[in-house]
């Protein structure tokens, strides 16, 4: 008898929480990757034999992926097996709040919370909005890496760093997938007063990328970065900025915080509850690249111009491992 937590593909931003649940005796099944056989209706992913997999598997909790074909069976089966059915939540509160990504989302929305038994929320706002709208109790799990892997990962790469170091003004930065969504040109339009302080940094890439190149000649393009060349960068970076117009999250705020690097973060990103305003970063208009800039401008005079580079303070406002065992222990108490 094992719990089940159902989900679709192996995220490396998700390794540390799926090898967190299978050490608390969690079955993980990556669908996707043929653990357990589905089908698509529709284009939306449902058990073939649910009934089969809880019968073989006689789980106390189920955890599912958000809102999806199989949340509906698994809320459809809870009183029948007498199993507890919570659902994952990659909402922000700007999705809730008419900026979803699909309707099929928008819709499930509206039927699935009450036939659950709770949700794991990525930020506190959006927590607070489902608990006011549905009643329903919720766990708090950000997308982050766990500090004790990532930690010692982050200062073994000092030395890479320190080689492919561009510049010695202090380093602005995106760090993403190069696409209409991440608003990029409102950022080089917001660093334009700034260029003499610090070098821009763009750090991945896709389909925008050519333009933006011919928008910001002197911004530095790495293309994608993955591993260690991906850790070096955020050892680089001082300040993040994620001017999404649409984000579920933003998993590259954490990731930069967790490595001492300050933020500047749209709004409209569900990542926007890990800044702590005027210490760790700043919440902006996505739409607004005068406040981009003086926010931005504020934290480069915290910045030391040709700053040594070593493993700065932890900027992230959680602990992997309270967050982990917090969900657990709530899932447990359900």
């Amino acid at each position: 008898m094992a719990d089940l937590y159902i989900t679709n593909v192996f995220a490396e931003y998700r390794r540390d929480w799926a090898n967190s649940l299978s050490k608390a005796g969690y079955r993980i099944c990556y669908y996707m990757q043929g653990d357990v056989p589905v089908r698509y209706i529709l284009g939306k992913a449902f058990l073939k034999d649910p009934v089969a997999l809880l019968e073989q598997e006689r789980p106390a909790h189920v955890i599912v992926p958000e809102f999806s074909g199989i949340a509906l069976q698994m809320a459809l089966l809870r009183k029948r097996f007498g199993i507890k059915v919570v659902s994952m939540c990659d909402d922000s509160l700007d999705m809730v709040e008419g900026n979803d990504f699909t309707g099929f989302h928008r819709l499930a929305r509206r039927l699935l919370p009450g036939r659950l038994d709770g949700i794991i929320v990525h930020g506190k706002s959006i927590g607070n909005w489902y608990r006011d709208r549905y009643g329903i109790g919720n766990l708090l799990m950000p997308i982050m890496n766990d500090e004790r892997r990532i930690r010692p990962e982050l200062e073994r790469v000092l030395p890479l760093a320190r080689e492919i170091r561009p510049t010695e003004k202090p380093i602005v930065a995106f760090v993403g997938r190069l696409v209409g969504l991440k608003n990029i040109p409102t950022l080089i339009r917001a660093f334009e007063p700034l260029k003499e302080r610090a070098q821009l940094v763009i750090v991945g890439d896709g389909p925008e990328r050519e333009a933006l190149e011919s928008l910001a000649p002197d911004a530095v393009f790495t293309g994608m970065r993955s591993g260690d060349d991906l850790l070096a960068w955020y050892d680089l970076i001082d300040i993040l900025v994620l001017p999404s117009t649409q984000e579920a999250y933003g998993a590259v705020v954490g990731e930069a915080l967790m490595a001492g690097a300050k933020v500047v973060v749209s709004r409209k990103a569900g990542a926007c509850d890990l800044v702590r305003v005027g210490e760790n970063g700043y919440i902006v208009d996505p739409d607004d690249a005068g406040e981009m800039t003086s926010c931005i401008s504020r934290l480069l005079d915290t910045v030391e111009t040709g700053r040594g580079l070593s493993l700065r303070e932890n900027l992230h406002p959680y602990r992997f491992v309270d967050r982990v065992n917090a969900v657990i222990d709530g899932i447990r108490s359900l």
